[in-house]
């Protein structure tokens, strides 16, 4: 892996394309407890236990729950304001900002992390409770 690296590296000097070893991520995704050594233009890689790549935060054994504990955070944080908001809104107002503003975020990549173990996927699914039993008592009252 090391010398395909470095022969990357040389395609870099070659066409002027600088890599930047110290913005560079290594997640090591294996079985084996062995050591990972990488060596990217003369600075050693230094393996992570999570790396986050355009939101999604992956770790060392793809069980996606920090990631999923992150959103289920979110959206709480974000459904404690639509509840602040729902004497403003009638059922379908709420219904409209919650899939616009919570469960798009939700959704985001989820074909990488869907396949995560119920277990952490329930904490999404108290979210969305939460969210559905919100939307069907603000509409109650009318």
């Amino acid at each position: 892996m090391n010398t395909t690296l470095s022969r990357i590296v040389a395609w870099g000097n070659k066409w002027q394309v600088k890599l930047a070893p110290h913005k560079t991520q290594l997640l090591h995704v294996s079985r084996s407890s062995a050591a990972l050594r990488l060596i990217c233009d003369g600075k050693t890689l230094v393996p992570q236990d999570e790396v986050e790549v355009l939101g999604v935060t992956y770790d060392c054994r793809l069980t996606f729950k920090a990631h999923i504990e992150r959103l289920a955070r979110e959206s709480s944080g974000k459904l404690a304001s639509l509840r602040r908001m729902s004497w403003i809104l009638d059922s379908k107002g709420l219904e409209v900002l919650y899939k616009a503003q919570d469960r798009s975020s939700m959704e985001y990549a989820c074909l990488g992390w869907g396949g995560a173990a119920n277990k952490h996927l329930a904490l999404l699914d108290k979210v969305q409770g939460r969210a559905v039993r919100l939307i069907r008592d603000s509409g109650a009252g009318q």
